[in-house]
């Protein structure tokens, strides 16, 4: 693998990733070749990433001739998933080139567990059998840290990883002068004085010690010491060096006895000075006298290497003296070393009073009098001081005395300071106090510099609930960002949040869950430069704070997180990373036409919602968030709300469950566009193992979008039983029918075959949604049937099943629903076939009256052999409301099988409406159905939009009928320029070729009167097709322009309606003579139906299966009963005159096979 000069366009690295490997063994060594030429500079890397943290293995530079070169380095103990990095970078127009070859992993294998272990070996807990003389030697050698663990009880006590302090080791009397060792971050000593990692953590964040940085000349030297060791025998001392590129230098382990280290013994000498891994050595020494072990460094006429310690510790047969008492020397004296260990506060000035407490307490010097606390207390986020001093420099900050340790720790001219507010900066108010001080960055135009970071203090180790409160300025919209980091202490750095458009008042407020720490850690704030900014740019930051960090903390009851938002947020809290605020509200909303007109709780009270008109811009989202919330336990909890979403240009709304430990987020919920004018329920059954939070997120569609939720409520265990089967949690007692030679299968997410199926369910719009398809194979059959039915239901339970189906997919068969008797007997109530598009299709069929339980079948059909016929069903439910018949639509209850989609074509939605309802819109006062202000129909929003913009609403895929299809409908044009309002018929083949309305069939324009009028449209086709109403938007706005008792049936229509209106009197004429007809046919469907239900009062409901095919009584495209064809105007009038939606007509009259 190579990199060439010609590849790229910019110094950027090119980057090799190995895949993902799973834990690496202490032992892990990587080897490779590489061949490095050319005539400048070039670099090679080689990194170890582990989740978001990547650390430095492995690094070479500049020309190595061309030739190939053996490179290796231990990448040692992995205990996660990890992948290697090669990152090459070269100067992109000179003949050079990096290759690498060979690539080899050796010894990375977790040990073996054995049967048993030797005598005299130490038995891991694993059943690893690891050499005593590498227990408690910070390794992994067991592979579960068993051999690392109770180390006090192994016996070994003096240990040392540099991690926190020097421990007892301290500097020499006899070294040169201000050459001191000392601990230091791999990520701050190197490249100069250190490697790029430690050795305990194998990380940039570990620490190791290295030689006083300021040896000079050759001869120079630093020691560091060890306690006193008592006389001992074989005591082992373990430790782990790192040498590389330091020839000349000497580094060696040594025992002195004197004080002046005359005496001096060598134990140990460093041979091997090229390395870039950590490695291993051990000495055993034997004295009858007290001793010290001394590492000594001795800079070399050479050039300095990086040299460095980690990791020491003394087995058990090391003996040490209690009072580290001095070596004898007779030619040294000096002052007694102090034997103070009073902790001391770092941020304890020079003046605080005389501490009056006991060693394990905490003095709170600015409080009145001498209070003590105990010193576990400070830092742990909860003041116990009278003034709070405990918990000063500790993080939380409002910068008005001091940074309280923030630190800025920039690379560049812009750096982090502390600002005091007036009217001459930027912002110029503090957020405390208006007048006092927060923390800014300063970008100025034409700025390369990148990012400027401010740096908290060390924050203590917190509860899973812990959250980071701070209020923040962005002074210019997409000229930077800022960012929060967040540095663990085993280095890893994660991008907590961030946002890069302006803030619109002077502060705004945000939330972040910070989560569980076992260790200390820090939060960054960084402020990120834009170099193509136009204009200087500020990002400040104030009144920083931390909520339910201390480790004690319990969260409360789940139901204290509900809310009405009568009374403000409750326990929610608004995001900040976006650009919108969610807004409290009662009544209707200020923009006519979308949101509701009242809360869910009483229709008088408040709810939440987001303004989609100006200022808000397509796009622009609010979030509302939860406190972080407890693990939803063994039987979750449920999750409810109510949400509004009416408007035609309405966005989405969204439900998140984000974690903090690692930082995820997850969408379980959404919905978008249209929903209707009503308030919906979501209930959402949360099983999450973890401690996480709640996120609502509503994004703007457009200026007539408002979307608004209330009444957020939170239950222990599942949620109530719903007549609404989703398929969430189960099958809802479907099962699959035996006689079927293929299954449906419950799923999530996409179906395996491609150009078929749901992308996600219907229920959540989610790929973790669950939804039943059957899939198709190419093994399938003609005619091959799967069906699976639903637990029994009572004889008087519902009018009307309805459910959600998929069927996408050249290859698509046939979806049946069946009503089936007790004892068998099935009567199709719905059928559809072929392909019906990529989205899930709104369905409903009336039930037959029963005298018996029955159940419901769902039957699919397969064509034959194709892998694009999966067909999907989602969301099943029976209600008493009747149905409309197949064909029909009064817009009473829903929509019917018609949708708004345009295909990103159309510019709004087509509305349900009524004309009582109490949000102001622009519909008609009536509607055509029962006339009557209660009545709905479908309108569109004619203030929304430009001249010329469109509205799509189209039906459902039709299939070819050799008498062709009749198009019935009322509509309604009233207002001046009112715009104009066509009919089209539309196919798979013309939209395939970008036509997205088809062919035109019907038109008319301009204003028709306050009055609903009919039309008729007839086709022809040999191929399936559906219709497509489009209404473009007149010159003003205003007017109505609705629709409403829509009807497709097969056959002809009475008169062929002429595109040209201008004669109208001939329309009218027409019109007069076709109303007489209709009323005669009325006459007639009474009688017939009367006489039937007489007959039929005594028969069976149900009818065998073996008596139903495609053409008999339930196939409402032909309109046939038992076998007998109805006219055309028949079904016209009994839809339009007879058809009483309400649950009271079906309790008044008795239903029967002809319905």
């Amino acid at each position: 693998m190579a990199v060439e000069p010609n590849r790229g366009d910019q110094m950027s690295p090119a980057t090799l990733q190995s895949p993902s490997m799973k834990q690496a063994s202490t032992t892990c060594i990587l080897h490779f070749f590489y061949n490095m030429y050319g005539e400048d500079a070039e670099e090679l890397n080689v990194l170890l990433k582990e989740g978001s943290r990547t650390t430095r293995l492995w690094w070479l530079s500049g020309n190595h001739g061309d030739s190939w070169h053996h490179g290796e380095v231990t990448i040692g103990r992995i205990p996660q998933d990890f992948t290697i990095l090669f990152e090459a970078s070269r100067t992109f127009d000179m003949p050079r080139y990096i290759a690498i070859d060979d690539v080899d992993f050796t010894n990375c294998s977790l040990p073996e567990p054995q049967p048993q272990c030797p005598e005299g070996v130490f038995t891991c807990n694993n059943s690893v059998c690891v050499d005593t003389n590498h227990v408690c030697d910070f390794s992994d050698d067991c592979g579960d840290w068993s051999d690392e663990n109770n180390c006090e009880v192994q016996g070994v006590l003096e240990r040392c990883s540099f991690e926190h302090s020097l421990c007892s080791w301290a500097a020499s009397d006899v070294d040169t002068s201000g050459a001191e060792w000392t601990d230091h971050k791999g990520e701050d000593a190197w490249p100069h004085h250190g490697p790029h990692r430690d050795h305990t953590q194998n990380s940039d964040a570990g620490h190791y010690i290295i030689p006083g940085t300021h040896l000079t000349a050759s001869g120079e030297t630093s020691e560091i010491l060890s306690k006193t060791l008592l006389p001992s025998f074989n005591c082992t001392v373990r430790f782990f060096y790192f040498s590389l590129n330091d020839a000349s230098g000497r580094l060696t382990a040594q025992s002195r006895t004197l004080r002046s280290g005359s005496d001096d013994r060598v134990l140990w000498i460093r041979e091997a000075s090229q390395s870039y891994s950590w490695q291993r050595a051990e000495v055993t020494l034997s004295s009858a006298t007290s001793s010290k072990i001394v590492f000594r460094y001795e800079l070399g006429d050479g050039p300095r290497g990086l040299v460095a310690l980690d990791d020491v510790s003394f087995s058990r047969d090391c003996v040490f003296d209690p009072d580290n008492s001095e070596l004898p020397d007779p030619s040294f004296t000096s002052a007694p070393p102090s034997t103070s260990n009073t902790p001391t506060s770092p941020h304890l000035t020079s003046t605080a009073p005389v501490n009056p407490c006991q060693d394990n307490e905490f003095f709170c010097w600015q409080s009145p009098g001498k209070v003590c606390i105990l010193a576990t207390l400070q830092c742990d986020y909860h003041p116990d001081c009278p003034q709070g001093e405990d918990e000063a420099g500790c993080g939380p900050c409002t910068f008005e005395n001091d940074q309280c340790r923030w630190t800025d720790v920039s690379d560049g001219q812009s750096k982090w300071q502390r600002q005091r507010a007036s009217n001459n900066t930027e912002p110029p108010t503090d957020h405390t106090t208006d007048t006092g001080y927060y923390m800014r960055v300063n970008f100025s135009k034409g700025s390369t510099q990148s990012e400027a970071q401010l740096e908290s203090p060390s924050l203590s180790p917190s509860s899973p609930y812990c959250q980071i409160r701070f209020h923040f300025h962005i002074s210019a919209e997409s000229a930077g960002s800022l960012r929060v980091l967040m540095q663990q202490a085993g280095g890893s750095e994660a991008i907590l949040w961030s946002r890069s458009h302006s803030t619109v008042s002077h502060w705004s407020l945000e939330h972040l869950p910070l989560g569980l720490h076992q260790q200390p850690y820090k939060v960054l704030f960084s402020g990120v430069n834009n170099a193509a900014a136009t204009q200087d740019h500020v990002v400040a930051v104030d009144d920083i704070s931390f909520l339910n960090c201390e480790k004690s903390y319990q969260p409360p009851a789940l139901a204290s997180f509900g809310c009405s938002f009568e009374d403000g947020l409750c326990a929610w809290v608004q995001g900040a990373e976006d650009q919108l605020d969610w807004l409290s509200g009662t009544g209707p909303t200020q923009t006519s036409n979308t949101g509701p007109a009242g809360d869910h709780t009483s229709s008088k009270g408040k709810y939440l919602y987001i303004e989609s008109s100006s200022p808000s811009i397509k796009g622009d989202s609010a979030q509302l968030k939860s406190s972080l919330l407890p693990p939803a336990g063994e039987k979750g909890y449920c999750l409810s709300f109510w949400y509004h979403m009416f408007g035609t240009t309405v966005g989405s709304l969204k439900m998140f469950l984000q974690t903090s430990d690692p930082l995820e987020k997850t969408l379980v919920w959404q919905k978008s566009g249209n929903q209707g004018d009503e308030w919906l329920q979501v209930q959402s059954h949360v099983i999450l193992q973890k401690v996480h939070q709640v996120v609502l997120e509503a994004a703007v569609g457009g200026e007539a979008g408002d979307i608004a939720i209330d009444d957020i409520s939170l239950s222990l265990g599942g949620c109530p039983v719903s007549d609404l089967c989703d398929f969430e949690h189960g099958s809802c007692n479907w099962q699959q029918q035996a006689a079927g030679d293929s299954e449906w299968i419950r799923h999530q997410g996409y179906t395996h075959n491609p150009y078929t199926g749901p992308e996600s369910d219907h229920t959540t719009s989610t790929p973790t949604g669950h939804y039943f398809y059957l899939p198709s194979s190419s093994t399938d059959r003609a005619g091959q049937k799967a069906a699976m039915f639903s637990s029994l239901y009572p004889a008087d339970k519902g009018s009307c099943v309805q459910l959600w189906y998929h069927m996408y997919g050249k290859g698509m068969g046939t979806l049946n629903v069946y009503q089936q008797s007790e004892d068998g007997k099935e009567a199709l109530i719905f059928s559809q076939t072929g392909d019906q598009g990529l989205l899930w299709r709104f369905a409903q069929a009336s039930l037959l009256p029963q005298l018996h339980p029955y159940r419901i079948v769902v039957e699919g059909v397969k064509v034959g052999p194709t892998q694009e016929g999966d067909m999907a069903i989602d969301d099943v439910q029976l209600t008493d409301d009747q149905c409309p018949p197949r064909g029909f639509c009064d817009f009473e209850n829903t929509m019917c099988s018609w949708s708004n989609l345009g295909e990103g074509v159309d510019q709004g939605e087509w509305l349900r409406g009524s004309g009582g309802s109490p949000n102001p819109h622009t519909g008609p006062s009536v509607d055509h159905t029962t006339n009557s202000t209660q009545g709905h129909y479908v309108y569109v929003d004619s203030f929304v939009g430009e001249w010329g913009d469109s509205s799509f609403l189209v039906s459902d895929v039709l299939q070819p009928s050799t008498r062709g299809h009749c198009l019935t409908f009322w509509y309604h044009m009233y207002g001046n320029h009112v715009g104009t309002l066509r009919v089209y018929i539309n196919n798979w083949k013309m939209q395939a070729g970008g036509d997205e309305v088809g062919l035109l069939k019907w038109t008319e324009t301009g204003n028709k009167g306050e009055k609903w009028q009919m039309a008729n449209v007839s086709v022809t086709h040999d191929e399936a097709f559906w219709f497509v109403f489009v209404y473009q938007r007149g010159r003003t706005a205003g007017g109505d322009v609705a629709l409403d008792d829509i009807t497709i049936v097969p056959g002809s229509c009475y008169t062929e309606p002429p595109i040209d209106h201008s004669d109208n009197k001939g329309m009218i004429v027409g019109l007069a003579v076709g109303l007489i007809v209709l009323a005669g046919i009325i006459i007639f469907i009474v009688l017939v139906m009367l006489n039937q239900n007489h007959n039929k009062m005594n028969q069976q409901l149900f009818v065998n299966d073996d008596a139903i095919n495609q053409n008999s009584v339930f196939d409402l495209y032909d309109c046939r009963i038992d076998g007998t064809q109805h006219s055309t105007e028949s079904d016209f009038s009994f839809f339009n005159k007879i058809y009483d939606p309400s649950p009271q007509a079906r309790e008044a009259a008795t239903s029967s096979t002809d319905a």
